[in-house]
């Protein structure tokens, strides 16, 4: 029976041109409305368009992998896992339509990622030739260009470049154990073949993975992020909002990836690697994993010399900007032992972390400063225990750290199945104000993993087999002063979302509320501030047409002070030939300020991402169009258009642009070898 579906679904394949690039639309939907900067969305993109140059194949996959890619929670991670062990090799990708847990739309984001390939039977240390590598191995190679119609000011006086932007990537793999990446950027306004960028563009990146050969699970030579535990001492991989945060928690285990993108900040330079230690066929299951990094950095200077920030927007467009360009470096080294035993493990962890120029950012030494318990000095440790036992109705996963800082921080968490259809999570966590962990990034509110206890409660029900309705509420305290407050502080984050699918129709209504807690203008008093959103979205995909209607509202208040937004959002693709694809977006938004803005959900093309939150009165419009050439030949062609209704100019200082409108130009190649 299950040969002949797979037959089926190999004669009709569902990788039509409407499910091109609908990780997209998926992304999208997952960060609709969670309020984090635009720089950690833009990471997290190009996380995901790294994967899907270089695909997961799901016959060699590990539970480890499934939870690098956003959106997918455990039990379907071991649905998928248990399918494979029980059926054997998946002979399409298209296989996962038959579990149950996995719907349609979240199949068909999983298509972008992962592939179905035999695997390969030879040993893994016979010498292949030359053109055997060639002939198993494939790699695509990315250009991109942005051609801005339009100069901002820096444009004529204020930028050390010219106006365009542009990258080239390369990425691929010989085989599913060894994967490479290369990349080299340049953002708009940055010199070429010039100031500091003698060696030609402004960011080069690169790396070489290795999986899976004997006792060697990864080594990484290069860029690389890697993760420890739930990410209290080490995580700078991907992972920022909080169902985000979420969807990885249960991942006991060290992750390392490769970095080859054009995001320039929050990666290590060097080797990684991972080694299973356990005796053949035992249940005692032993890893251990280290890594080394040194590499330039850019900060911001005191007069002393001394590191006040450390930047990671990787702009150097003008002088200023330049002045930080590798002005500091930093070493970076730690290891992570992890034992697993059935459904409990248990790891310990170690960082390092020291730099040339003694951190100091609180210059005045200020005792009431909110950044009175950064870190400071030159080197820096922290140890942390991970912990946790799972099964099939049951998850507990935590993490206990400490360091120089000689103070705690703790975050447990515990996900239960009560019934089929029903499954609950709560997550606390305790980040005392005094501690600080230079690469920590743990599940939080208030965007530091520090000065936050809170608590986390959420439940998801498969109401019916086509209807899913999603809820939480997050209580967070913050003890000490923060930037906007300047005593203790609260937050309540409360979300609702039902989504439906039925055959080709997906409708998604998604509300959040929010308390926040800010000075006020004189900073006399903190005063609440309520958030209100809600987005409705109807979607319907066919093999050549696909078509989405979205809806934003936004409501924002503090005292006496309100503030409204809404935008109407149409997507389209259609298949207008074989080989060529049309999509078209379309977007008017009216908010009254900054407070109501609207996040519109907008496809880009490979190598691109742009801002998606605007506010005033307007109109975005965009088209791309992609012609397939030849087999190995992709092209992409976009045209965008902003257009104000309630101001003369956009922006702001060097950026500001003296028009009420703005039109870019993006081009793309992608080349398959």
């Amino acid at each position: 029976m299950r040969a002949y579906i797979i037959i089926l679904m190999s004669l009709f394949p569902i990788l039509s041109i409407a499910q091109e690039k609908v990780w997209e639309d998926y992304f999208h939907e997952i960060y609709a409305m969670e309020e984090i900067d635009e720089t950690s969305i833009e990471n997290d993109y190009e996380h995901l368009c790294e994967l899907e140059s270089s695909p997961l194949n799901i016959n060699t996959l590990t539970p480890e992998d499934l939870y690098l890619i956003p959106g997918i929670n455990r039990d379907q991670i071991d649905d998928i896992i248990k399918y494979r062990d029980r059926y054997g090799e998946f002979k399409t990708i298209e296989e996962l339509a038959l579990i149950e847990s996995i719907d349609r739309p979240l199949r068909l984001f999983l298509c972008n990622f992962i592939v179905a390939e035999p695997i390969i039977k030879n040993k893994w240390y016979s010498r292949p030739t030359l053109d055997s590598i060639m002939k198993k191995g494939h790699g695509e190679i990315l250009t991109y260009t942005n051609i801005p119609l339009y100069d901002r000011e820096g444009d004529k006086n204020g930028y050390l470049g010219y106006k365009y932007k542009y990258n080239i990537k390369l990425s691929g793999k010989f085989s599913d154990n060894i994967k490479y990446g290369f990349c080299a950027s340049q953002d708009a306004g940055e010199p070429l073949f010039a100031n500091k960028n003698k060696w030609g563009t402004d960011y080069y990146s690169f790396y070489i993975k290795v999986n899976n050969i004997g006792r060697l699970k990864t080594f990484v030579l290069g860029q690389y992020k890697i993760k420890f535990g739930m990410g209290l001492i080490q995580n700078n991989c991907f992972g920022y909002g909080k169902q985000i945060m979420l969807s990885s928690m249960n991942n006991y285990d060290a992750t390392i990836t490769g970095h080859s993108s054009r995001a320039d900040g929050e990666h290590f330079l060097g080797l990684a690697n991972t080694f299973d230690l356990s005796k053949k066929s035992s249940i005692n299951k032993w890893t251990l994993t280290s890594f080394w990094s040194y590499r330039k950095i850019d900060a911001t200077l005191n007069k002393d010399g001394s590191i006040s920030t450390i930047s990671t927007t990787g702009y150097h467009r003008t002088p200023t900007e330049m002045e930080k360009k590798n002005n500091s470096s930093s070493l970076n080294a730690g290891t992570h032992i992890n034992y697993k035993r059935n459904g409990l493990y248990i790891g310990a962890s170690m960082v390092y972390n020291w730099f040339d120029r003694p951190l100091n950012p609180n210059t005045n030494n200020n005792p009431n400063s909110y950044k009175a318990y950064y870190a400071k000095g030159y080197d820096f440790w922290n140890a942390s225990i991970n912990y946790g036992y799972a099964s099939r109705k049951f998850t507990f996963s935590g993490e206990t750290a400490t360091g120089s800082c000689n103070s705690i921080a703790t975050i447990n968490s515990l996900e239960a199945k009560l019934h089929r259809d029903i499954t609950v999570n709560a997550v606390q966590r305790f980040y005392s104000y005094k501690y600080y962990a230079i690469n920590a990034k743990a599940f939080n509110d208030g965007g530091y993993t520090q000065n936050e206890s809170g608590i986390y409660a959420g439940i998801k029900w498969t109401a019916t087999k086509r209807l899913t309705i999603d809820a939480y509420s997050d209580l967070s305290y913050f003890p000490w002063v923060k930037y906007y407050t300047n005593a203790s502080s609260y937050s309540f984050d409360n979300n609702i979302s039902l989504k439906y699918n039925k055959d080709k129709w997906t409708i998604l209504a998604k509300y959040k509320f929010r308390i926040r807690q800010r000075n006020n203008s004189e900073k006399t008093y903190i005063l609440n501030r309520y958030t209100n959103k809600l987005r409705i979205s109807i979607q319907r995909t066919t093999e050549s047409v696909s078509t989405s209607t979205i809806i934003d509202l936004s409501r924002f208040s503090y005292t006496d002070n309100r503030s409204y937004g809404y935008s109407f959002t149409q997507n389209m693709s259609i298949q207008v030939h074989k080989k060529a694809t049309i999509y078209a977006f379309a977007s008017y938004f009216d908010t009254d300020d900054n407070n109501s803005s609207v996040y519109l959900s907008e496809r880009t093309i490979p190598g691109a991402y742009i801002s998606s939150s605007f506010y005033g009165r307007g109109f975005r419009f965009s088209s791309i169009v992609k012609s397939t050439l030849t087999s190995n030949i992709i092209v992409n062609f976009k045209v965008s258009l902003t257009k104000y209704f309630n101001r003369n100019t956009i922006s702001s200082g060097l950026r500001m642009i003296n028009h009420s409108h703005q039109t870019d130009i993006d081009f793309g190649v992608k080349y398959k070898f």
